[in-house]
């Protein structure tokens, strides 16, 4: 959740609520004793220009605010078992390894309000492709914890912590809004030509299969990621 302006972020600090804040590079004195505070509370504070400020508040503002603040998540975890521990909704992309699509995924999932995003690739993620994850996420990486696993990994550590497995692929047999995304959820999502593995599919409580009419077999990835986070959103808000 976002909160503007100093005083609302001054009074996340003193409550303990702050977890992450953008502040405009040219600040006045009060601004920078609270960034000064934060950080020595440990909390990330990242400069920003006045450009990126607004690509970050909520409508409604005739001026940039000089602060945001993020409260109700925190935007960082050391491993996938400090996420999944915290409980709440996660994203996991199953082989997917296109950066847009990761970075687009990233992004719609911190807007509606996952606790994390886990990517299980078929390998590592090198620097380049992290950078372009980054940017075309609109640098929502500073604000969700990101962190990459394979899936089988992913799928027994979400089972531990007591998360219900939704998948999303063709041969599901259930529709969307009629499976319950409460509580502490897993949505697999695979990559558009190898759809998501045959070990997350048996690992699945529940297969859903988005509605198509035309004669392309399958949406692109973000499509699916979008149903699936905002209908998340809408049984969970």
């Amino acid at each position: 959740m976002q909160r503007q302006g100093i005083e609302a972020a001054e009074a996340a600090l003193a409550a303990g609520e702050a977890a992450a804040m953008l502040v405009l590079k040219a600040h006045d004195q009060r601004t920078a004793e609270l960034c000064s505070a934060a950080k020595d509370a440990g909390i990330p504070v990242h400069e920003v220009t006045e450009r990126d400020m607004w690509r970050m508040a909520w409508p409604g503002s005739e001026a940039p605010p000089t602060v945001l603040t993020l409260v109700g998540r925190n935007p960082e975890a050391r491993n996938l078992d400090e996420l999944t521990a915290r409980g709440g909704l996660l994203l996991c992309l199953d082989g997917v390894s296109y950066a847009g699509n990761m970075g687009f995924s990233v992004r719609t999932a911190e807007v509606a309000g996952a606790t994390g995003v886990i990517l299980a690739t078929p390998a590592p993620i090198p620097g380049r492709a992290w950078k372009d994850l980054r940017h075309s996420s609109m640098q929502a990486t500073r604000f969700i914890p990101v962190v990459e696993a394979n899936i089988e990994e992913a799928i027994a550590s979400a089972k531990t912590e007591g998360f219900r497995i939704v998948a999303v692929e063709d041969v599901g047999s259930h529709d969307l809004p009629d499976v319950d995304l409460t509580g502490d959820v897993m949505l697999i999502i695979g990559a558009e030509a190898e759809g998501v593995s045959q070990a997350a599919l048996e690992a699945a409580d529940a297969v859903v299969r988005l509605p198509m009419h035309g004669f392309v077999p399958s949406y692109n990835l973000q499509v699916a990621v979008a149903c699936a986070c905002v209908e998340a959103a809408r049984q969970r808000r």
